[in-house]
Order: C-alpha cells, then structure tokens, then sequence
C-alpha cells in the first residue's frame, strides 16, 4: 500500500509540475496540491503505524474544525456578496441553510449530511490558497514593459495610503531593474467622495517620490473595481500583454479576472502587514467564488446529495 501512495505521489507532483508550467493561474494547482497533502498524509500514517484509535480522533477534530471553518467561510461570502451589490438571496438560502440543521436535527439523516456542505467550502478554500501561494512564488520580475498599477483608494480623498504606495514601489522597483525603462499605466477612476482620480494621485505621488519619469507613465482614469482597471488598461495599451501591481493578497484573483477577459497579463503583489492580509486573503476568497455562483450552487448541491446518499446507505 506505501508503494502505490508513493506513486500517486509522483503522478500528481508531475501533474503539478507541468500545470504550473503551462499556466500558473488556475485553481486546478490547488486541487493537485490538495490531493497530494492527503496522499502524504495517508503515507506518513501508515509508515507510522497510526493506531486506529488515533485515527478515528484525528478524523473527528478534523471534521469538527472543518465544519466550524466551513461555517465561517459561507458567513463571510454572505459579508462580501451583501457589501457589493447588497443581494439578500445568497444571505436567505444561507441561513435558511443553515436553521435547516437546527429544526431538522429529529432527521438523524439530515443532520448527519448537512454539515458535509460547509466541508465543501472548506475544499475550496484549501485550492483557492495552495493555488495563490505557488502563483505568487513562480511568477517573477518581468524584464520588459509595460507595467500596470492598480489604484485600491485614496486617504482624505486626495492622497496615496499605505497600501497604494506599497504596489506602486513594487513596480517602480521592477521598473528600475529592467534594461530600458517602461511605460507605467496608473488604473483607477475617481470616486464619489474623492477629488482627483486614483490614477492621477498615484502617478503624482510616483513621480514626486520615486522619481518615476513622467514621460513614462500613463493614466487610466475611468475604472472603478479591477474588473474595470484589466479591461480599460489593456484597450489603452492596444491588448498589448502586461504586468500589474496590486497587493499580494490580490494578485491570484486579479489574474483569473484578467483571464476571464482573455486578456494576457501577470500580477505582482506589494507587501502587506500580515494583520490586514490575513483578513483581506478571506475577502478575496469570496470574490473568487463569487466568479462562478452557478457552478458552485450546482455543485454544492450534488455534494450534499452525496453526503445524503452515504448517509442513508450507511443507516441500512
């Protein structure tokens, strides 16, 4: 049995291997890299010698904290899906979700499936951060242009914050490194309560501070959210191929919205404080699944009938 674990093993690292290579951008790395965690897992356990009472413990708090986490991740797609477009449905079918557990627990069958749901979210959440984090590590400097960075606010309606400042020096310092200096786009339109567009602040601020030329930079000042930053961008630069800057906990996200677009482009992250990324990484995880809703309904819907068709089987 060690054996064959440690040829699956090898198949899926290859899989990994030639998935990264091909395109770095894609959830199917962290389905890889899920299934190779279980394999490696399961081997260590029978090199081990687990004893079945450990396993059978192991297996319970695993399940518990799986069903705990689950539950926190479905309340925080709630959060994301209320506060960006103020939709009750996805908040409805949630917490009807969820009061179903409470007023059918005397269904010994329901009660022992439903939870089997939140372990769903759970799945993806594990392929949405393996994915994020190889992203992140194999995609390296470019060594041409042009570069994009991608405004994320304004602090008292006019100046550059923190975070902005952190992706624009991450570009000014690539910009630096390559043998012919490139033309950087600053991306982001003007909001309600802000006096100068995103695109203007950041250029100005860049080229005072950093001494970007400012023959060198363009503005894009008409998006409002990436989805609008990728697809103005890349028709001001004639569908040319780039790299954008944004916050590392953003990178992943902005590159399946690019590839949603088919628009050829890399992401790279400038640094954020471990207190606010951790926060932020769970955001973007809601916005990732908030790509495809209908395919996680549909799909969320045949795991529990799974869960329930295990389930019954088991009572028999």
């Amino acid at each position: 049995m060690e054996i064959f674990i440690f040829l699956i093993i090898i198949i899926l690292s290859t899989a990994l291997y030639f998935q990264v290579k091909r395109n770095p951008a894609t959830m199917r790395i962290g389905t890889y890299g899920i299934f190779m965690a279980f394999n490696v897992v399961t081997l260590m356990h029978f090199l081990l010698k687990i004893s079945n009472e450990f396993l059978k413990a192991e297996i319970k708090v695993g399940y518990i904290s799986a069903v705990i986490f689950g539950v926190i991740l479905m309340l925080n797609m709630v959060r994301h899906s209320w506060k960006k477009s103020y939709h009750i449905g996805l908040a409805l079918l949630v917490f009807a979700y969820l009061g179903s557990i409470l007023f059918l627990m005397q269904w010994s069958v329901w009660w022992r499936s439903a939870p089997w749901l939140m372990i769903y979210f759970v799945w993806q959440f594990g392929r949405f951060a393996i994915s994020s984090l190889i992203y992140g590590y194999r995609i390296k400097a470019p060594h041409h242009g042009p570069l994009v960075v991608l405004g994320g606010g304004l602090v008292d309606r006019y100046k550059v914050g923190n975070i902005v400042n952190e992706r624009i020096k991450a570009a000014v310092k690539d910009a630096e490194a390559m043998p012919v200096y490139p033309i950087i786009v600053f991306s982001g339109g003007r909001g309600d309560d802000q006096l100068i567009s995103e695109a203007q602040a950041m250029r100005d601020w860049a080229v005072s501070t950093y001494g970007v030329p400012f023959n060198k930079t363009l503005l894009e000042d008409n998006s409002r959210n990436t989805y609008q930053n990728l697809q103005y961008t890349s028709q001001l630069l004639n569908q040319q191929p780039f790299t954008f800057y944004t916050s590392e906990y953003h990178v992943f996200r902005g590159v399946l919205l690019a590839q949603v677009q088919h628009i050829e482009a890399e992401g790279r992250g400038g640094y954020v404080a471990l207190n606010y990324r951790i926060p932020a990484f769970f955001r973007e995880f809601a916005g990732v699944m908030s790509l495809n809703t209908r395919r996680h309904v549909v799909w969320s819907l045949i795991w529990l009938m799974f869960a329930m068709l295990i389930n019954i089987i088991s009572v028999f």
